[in-house]
């Protein structure tokens, strides 16, 4: 979570400053139909996904760390974006959605007593819940539609914004590397893990 704080300091505007670091820190969902769900602690919160038609399943994220990953990629790109091609970009919109934008994957799955992601059953999935809450929270209508659009032209909200194009490719973007990147240092463990049985399995033959 102290990561997420950190990259909020880095909004210049006071009031939205003020607002992602409140969202961040504050657990209770505004809606009390919905207090029935507990959020996991962020430094605990994890979701499972997987990318397209993928071979390898779904496979467990850190949601901070992709948040964070995400957060920086996506300060340097509005960057080079805005050196490369004048236009200028709400890069507080865009730090602020990109913080924000998989919070409520905190409430889709909480951690058992083994530490082993557990459904919630809620009803609403993150980009909806996550709209709904910035939305209760008085956030602004660029910071929201980034937030709801996230998913592509493929949700039920299309970006529409510069800033809504860049942040949804880059979260792709990051998503994709990070799934394979997890998933075959998953596949190394299991192999590694095959192979030292097999040789313990050899070395008590041999006996």
């Amino acid at each position: 979570m102290e990561s997420l704080l950190k990259l909020a300091e880095k909004i210049q505007d006071k009031d939205l400053r003020k607002k992602v670091i409140d969202y961040i820190k504050d657990k209770k969902l505004k809606n009390k139909h919905f207090e029935k769900y507990k959020r996991e602690d962020l430094d605990k919160a994890g979701s499972y996904f997987s990318v397209g038609n993928a071979s390898l399943g779904p496979i467990e994220r850190d949601v901070v760390h992709h948040t964070t990953v995400l957060t920086h990629l996506v300060i340097q790109t509005a960057k080079i974006i805005e050196a490369g091609y004048g236009i200028k970009l709400d890069m507080d919109a865009l730090v602020a959605a990109s913080i924000c934008h998989d919070i409520m994957k905190s409430t889709e799955y909480n951690r058992d007593d083994s530490g082993e992601l557990e459904p919630t059953g809620i009803s609403l999935d993150h980009t909806m819940l996550g709209t709904a809450e910035l939305y209760a929270r008085d956030f602004p209508e660029e910071v929201i539609h980034i937030v709801a659009s996230h998913a592509g032209e493929a949700g039920t909200t299309p970006p529409r914004s510069f800033e809504a194009v860049i942040f949804h490719h880059l979260d792709t973007l990051a998503s994709l590397m990070e799934y394979y990147a997890l998933g075959y240092s998953k596949i190394n463990e299991k192999l590694k893990k095959i192979v030292e049985e097999k040789m313990n399995e050899m070395g008590e033959k041999s006996e």
